[in-house]
């Protein structure tokens, strides 16, 4: 069966539900940002870790979808090299919390951490870039399910106006080297929290203050401040000085992104695998001349 599906937002999320729907259905992703949009904070996804991690704190049902993610990348690490998608290895130290705490610990291969994801190509996904008010301004595409995967957009969105979303900043990083190959996390007491990420590139993604409830993109010198103290304390040999002056900086990143009230991010084709199922359901239960 066939069915035209109009996505609104072109994220991680958007983005992932796309990649999973039947390939015979008709999929067009309505976006005012789009991937390569780089000269804007006001949208999430560019300005993420790019990482596949456990949350600690979830639910049985976000376990489900965070493994479902978690088999999505590592598919395209296996089956497509070319793509950005790799397998390398992780330390996480935990000064806080209990074994028990890493539910995913017998779940993964190897227990081997798996990185960001680059899509398929080729499955005929049509972009429409335009500002989108309310939701009711796509009703003319002609779709038979219209998918919300707007992120903060929700919230202006007339016709929603979502109120349970929370919006986090995240404060990183980004330095020149070429020989690190590795990730590295740290989760402390009191919001303590340091990363180093290597990217294909020849940098590193050296995190990480995280501030719950701010929206603020600018830079923040004793956030850096504090985000390269603690790489040099986890790692000195990798960052031999703890004064960013001395580092190789080629850019601070500064990204918001939304969750929802008690809920975890960072699903991607987990989330993307339930909402194929709720996709697949209504294309079956409605009639065809109707419009969702």
């Amino acid at each position: 069966m066939t069915a035209n599906v109009t996505i609104l937002g072109a994220g991680v999320t958007g983005m992932v539900i796309a990649a999973s729907l039947p390939k015979e259905y008709d999929v067009t992703i309505v976006a005012e940002h789009m991937p390569g949009d780089y000269d804007t904070k006001d949208w999430a996804s560019p300005w993420a870790g790019a990482i596949w991690v456990g949350v600690h704190d979830s639910r049985p049902h976000e376990q489900k979808m965070q493994l479902e993610g978690f088999a999505g990348l590592w598919k395209i690490a296996e089956k497509h090299p070319e793509s950005s998608a790799r397998q390398i290895e992780m330390t996480e130290i935990m000064d806080r919390g209990s074994k028990s705490d890493v539910w995913y610990a017998d779940k993964l291969p190897g227990f081997r951490f798996l990185s960001k994801d680059e899509l398929p190509t080729a499955r005929g996904v049509k972009f429409l870039r335009t500002k989108v008010t309310s939701l009711s301004d796509l009703k003319g595409l002609g779709h038979d399910v219209l998918i919300n995967a707007s992120g903060f957009g929700a919230q202006t969105l007339r016709d929603v106006q979502e109120q349970n979303m929370k919006s986090w900043r995240l404060q990183c990083v980004v330095a020149k080297n070429e020989t690190y190959g590795r990730l590295f996390i740290r989760r402390g007491p009191n919001g303590y929290y340091s990363t180093a990420f290597s990217r294909m590139d020849g940098t590193v993604y050296v995190g990480g203050v995280l501030t719950e409830g701010s929206q603020d993109v600018n830079i923040s010198e004793e956030h850096r401040a504090t985000i390269c103290r603690r790489a040099h304390e986890n790692n000195p040999d990798l960052f031999p000085s703890p004064d960013p002056k001395d580092w190789p900086i080629i850019y601070d990143h500064v990204g918001v992104y939304p969750t929802m009230d008690n809920a975890v991010a960072g699903v991607s084709f987990g989330l993307a695998r339930s909402v194929v199922n709720l996709v697949n359901e209504a294309i079956l239960e409605v009639p065809s001349d109707s419009k969702l």
